[in-house]
């Protein structure tokens, strides 16, 4: 009887921990009664994102938010239309505060992004490091530039270790390591141009992918976005393989690149990326391109890459040209309810306007005359 009573207890906390949020983030914000949400992005390449978790700040902003997360995440937490990012760690809690500042009568290029104080974290110590090496290589880069961009010291980054040694000491999180690491090789790479393949070699190489880290995306997307059109590969040659098939596609720039034949899954990753750029740039082979795209998503065996490609497809569907547009509703200067719907079969131009910036009168005086002139259409 009691081993039995026993494995119902374990079998109930089992149930319990399958059910249970393992982040829990309590916030206050200057923006009381307003929407708030936790977003995760699906993949950090195209930085398309879900809402995993939504609610409101009470009357005096408190809000709380609840969630489960495989790994550790770097999420936005949106008030209403204003984000701030914040980098969460499984089973860890977290007090935080956001003011978002008070600009509706700022200009677009004026406006200031909302800040995030982190009050408490039981992370250990990741946010803090995190954040505190970002401002550190900032500050370096910002302090250093002439020196770095004009003088074009590498060995500069070598005292930037020295700095980050001495304000963190030891660095406890590879999540931390590795976002340090491709930041450097970042400011490596602008350093020269020559540098790009040093940097190619050194840091994704029969290296790991790391699809979770945002440093390393950023840097995969300045090396590699405009790979295929390294000297190596032949534009013409390039454009009539479109019209062949996927897998000789693949075989050539293979052929022509040790690197892409010895890394097969980043080159998977480098394809599909250098696909949705051309999809873009030409006109003529896009039904061809997203053909190919279609093809690494049904086909990869690397789940990653396939949720990447998934999101550059969803992209390219997105708004595309005579894709279906989503209704939606505004209100106009006179306070009435004027929806998308209202103008089928009609031709409608929108205009985003800024009314902080005396540029929104001459772009009316301009629309003005196009109605004028386009009255009858």
């Amino acid at each position: 009887m009691k081993r039995n009573i026993l494995l119902l207890l374990i079998l109930l906390l089992n149930i319990g921990s399958v059910f249970s949020q393992n982040v829990m983030i309590k916030g206050l914000s200057n923006r009381p009664n307003s929407l708030v949400r936790l977003l995760t992005f699906n993949d950090m390449l195209t930085c398309e994102q879900t809402t995993i978790f939504e609610t409101k700040s009470d009357e005096k902003g408190n809000f709380s938010i609840e969630a489960d997360i495989e790994e550790i995440t770097l999420a936005q937490i949106a008030i209403n239309l204003e984000r701030v990012d914040i980098l969460l760690k499984p089973n860890s809690n977290y007090e935080i505060e956001i003011v978002v500042p008070e600009q509706d009568n700022v200009s677009y290029f004026e406006r200031q992004r909302p800040t995030l104080k982190m009050v408490e974290a039981n992370d250990d110590e990741l946010y803090y490091q995190y954040y505190m090496s970002d401002m550190i290589i900032d500050d370096f880069v910002l302090n250093n530039f002439n020196q770095l961009y004009r003088g074009r010291k590498l060995s500069l980054l070598d005292t930037l270790d020295v700095v980050m040694n001495k304000e963190l000491g030891e660095i406890k999180s590879d999540y931390v390591k590795n976002n340090i690491r491709y930041r450097k090789a970042a400011v490596q790479m602008m350093l020269n141009n020559d540098n790009a393949k040093k940097v190619i070699n050194q840091y994704f190489n029969k290296q790991e992918i790391l699809y979770s880290q945002a440093a390393y995306m950023n840097l995969f997307h300045e090396v590699f976005e405009n790979y295929l059109n390294s000297r190596q590969f032949n534009p013409s040659d390039i454009r009539d393989l479109l019209y062949a098939n996927y897998d000789r596609f693949v075989n050539f720039l293979q052929e022509k690149d040790v690197f892409l034949s010895e890394n097969k899954d980043l080159a998977e990753l480098i394809i599909a990326w250098n696909l949705k750029r051309m999809y873009y740039e030409m006109s003529d082979e896009k039904s061809l391109i997203l053909n190919y795209l279609n093809i690494i998503s049904q086909d990869s065996k690397n789940q990653n890459n396939k949720r990447i490609v998934n999101d550059i497809i969803k992209q390219i569907h997105r708004l595309s040209f005579n894709s279906e547009a989503p209704d939606f509703s505004l209100k106009d200067v006179n306070g009435n309810i004027v929806k998308l719907s209202d103008f089928k079969d009609d031709l409608l131009l929108l205009q985003f306007v800024d009314k902080a910036t005396s540029m929104t009168d001459y772009q009316f005086g301009m629309l003005n005359e196009f109605s004028q002139q386009w009255q009858d259409t």
